[in-house]
């Protein structure tokens, strides 16, 4: 594998910003979306679901503002709240996790798991499945050290879905 780029070759003069402790740093727009370009990649995303479920990005396609729905998610789709890829939502797990949800599944007040995650869910920062986190991969990563060495997959699921997702952490190493 490549080793990671040298931080002046990937970011210039924002590396040697980044060692001060400015609470506040100007990053460059394109380096802000390369950024947030990398993490998304991280993440699923199924190009002819997002065009069937998403029929206006097919137009703006055909009229050459995007080359692919692939690019219109990068750049605009997942900032519009977008959802890249058909969501399999685990109603046991979900439950489980939120129990608000169960209690408004059995009140009536919401028709599923699914309809909930895709309707509120998602935005509310609510995950759809057990993110399966390795905790080799995210322990050492995002927690802190003290917690990190007892680290097992219930411990760090719990800490993913309350704190790393809404984070930014990727739960397991990317592809």
């Amino acid at each position: 594998m490549v080793s990671i780029p040298h931080p002046k070759v990937a970011f210039g003069e924002l590396a040697e910003k980044m060692n001060g402790r400015d609470a506040v740093i100007s990053v460059p727009r394109e380096t802000l979306t390369l950024l947030l370009d990398l993490y998304i990649c991280c993440w699923d995303f199924d190009e002819n679901w997002y065009l069937a479920t998403y029929p206006d990005i097919r137009e703006a396609i055909d009229q050459g503002q995007f080359p692919s729905a692939w690019a219109h998610f990068r750049a605009v789709g997942y900032f519009e709240g977008r959802l890249g890829a058909k969501q399999m939502v685990d109603t046991e797990w979900y439950t489980a996790t939120y129990p608000d949800i169960a209690k408004a599944m059995l009140d009536g007040s919401v028709t599923s798991a699914l309809d909930h995650f895709v309707q509120f869910g998602y935005a509310e920062g609510r995950l759809a499945q057990d993110p399966r986190v390795h905790p080799n991969w995210y322990a050492p990563r995002y927690m802190l050290a003290e917690n990190s060495a007892v680290c097992d997959e219930t411990t760090c699921t719990a800490d993913f879905v309350s704190r790393g997702y809404r984070q930014l952490a990727v739960p397991v190493p990317p592809r």
